[in-house]
């Protein structure tokens, strides 16, 4: 009989070896009672259904993943694994989320996805490049023929027009729509012209969003040598993509704002710059002139030194008025090279060069075969408008 009796510890140990062993992390459904917060920080409850209950703990640091309102007399499924407590021989779910029933289990493995990618450091601030201050290339991830890229272009216009949009077109929605923007991404990646890419969509239903939600995508944003903006339309859900790339905002038409700066204010703060210059040249000047009415008045013997001072002063003139001209003409140079910039990027620039526009219906009319001969049109030149029929 005795070579059978081991100490309570030994075999406490030994259940609790073997039950976590054989368990491991499990996912459990049934109603939360009992629900406590310690002063710890620490949320204690119990889940329990009509034939048994166990007790679940939900730590502190694992708290950052649940964003799920916990009540009691609620249903949940809770993710976690099985631990028995020694000194009690309790057997207690150590949870790491607690998802409501109701958003079903696509919602917990997304939860579950974001916690693995968030543990292994893929959201880290470290991963995120700045935005360039003036970017000429723009790439641009979406739909070719939705909403985003039209927004995109619609704003680039407005504020920067000299920027150039290079769209590598992607499925934002369906089973192989994932795939499909980690494609479009690695294609861009291949051009060393662009300097930031736009990942979008035009709007769609939460479940749209399942596409930006991918763990390749989030590898593939933070491999990506450029900055990233998410903009997949949806302000309530924050998808993977929204945690991977270095900008994350609302809508396309915010991404476009957010990358491309003003023009007019770019010109507004260069004639602001030149005003200051010339402030402040005057200014030395004219401390300069008022040293040299001092100093003349205290001259003893004023004939001769008086002929050297003003050598001086004409020289000193002369060479801040030189200053100044160089400078304001290098500002002007540079003004003038961007007004041009702005000028040869306006849509109506080539008809100045004896191209035209042909338009019907309040359309421009791209190619030969759709336009309608039978119909009225108009053919603009630089210089005005020619009606037909």
């Amino acid at each position: 009989m005795q070579e059978i009796v081991v100490p309570v510890s030994a075999f406490v140990r030994d259940l609790k070896n073997a039950v976590e062993g054989a368990f491991g992390f499990v996912a459990l459904r049934g109603e939360m009672t009992n629900l406590t917060k310690a002063y710890s920080g620490h949320i204690y409850f119990t889940l329990k259904d009509n034939d048994a209950q166990i007790k679940c703990a939900l730590f502190k640091n694992q708290q950052k993943m649940n964003h799920a309102e916990l009540v009691n007399d609620a249903e949940y499924i809770v993710y976690g694994r099985i631990s028995v407590y020694e000194p009690r021989s309790e057997i207690t779910l150590v949870a790491s989320l607690v998802v409501p029933f109701g958003e079903g289990m696509a919602a917990m493995q997304l939860k579950i996805l974001k916690e693995k990618l968030y543990k292994e450091g893929v959201f880290d601030q470290t991963h995120k490049k700045p935005l360039p201050e003036y970017p000429k290339t723009v790439g641009v991830v979406t739909a070719e023929s939705g909403a985003a890229i039209h927004d995109i272009i619609r704003v680039s216009r407005k504020r920067f027009p000299a920027a150039e949009i290079v769209l590598s077109p992607a499925l934002v929605q369906g089973k192989e729509a994932s795939e499909s923007i980690v494609a479009a991404l690695k294609r861009l990646e291949k051009l060393d012209e662009i300097e930031v890419v736009i990942i979008g969509r035009g709007g769609g239903s939460k479940e749209d969003l399942d596409a930006f939600n991918s763990e390749e995508l989030a590898r593939a944003v933070i491999a990506f040598e450029k900055p990233v903006v998410s903009a997949v339309g949806h302000e309530t859900d924050s998808t993977i993509l929204d945690l991977a790339a270095s900008f994350s905002v609302a809508t396309p038409s915010a991404a476009a704002e957010l990358i491309f700066p003003d023009a007019s204010e770019i010109l507004q703060n260069v004639g602001n710059c030149l005003n200051l210059l010339k402030k402040q040249t005057e200014g030395v000047l004219f401390s300069k002139i008022m040293q040299l009415d001092n100093l003349t008045l205290s001259l003893k013997n004023p004939n001769e030194i008086m002929k050297e001072t003003l050598y001086k002063v004409e020289k000193l003139m002369f060479r801040a008025e030189t200053s100044v001209k160089e400078i304001i003409g290098r500002k002007i140079t540079e003004l003038s090279e961007l007004e041009k910039l702005l000028e040869m990027n306006n849509p109506l620039y080539p008809l100045s060069k004896g191209f035209a526009i042909v338009s019907q219906n309040g359309k421009t009319v791209k190619t030969s075969t759709k336009l309608k001969t039978k119909e009225p049109f108009e053919i603009r030149f630089g210089d005005g408008v020619v009606k037909i029929g």
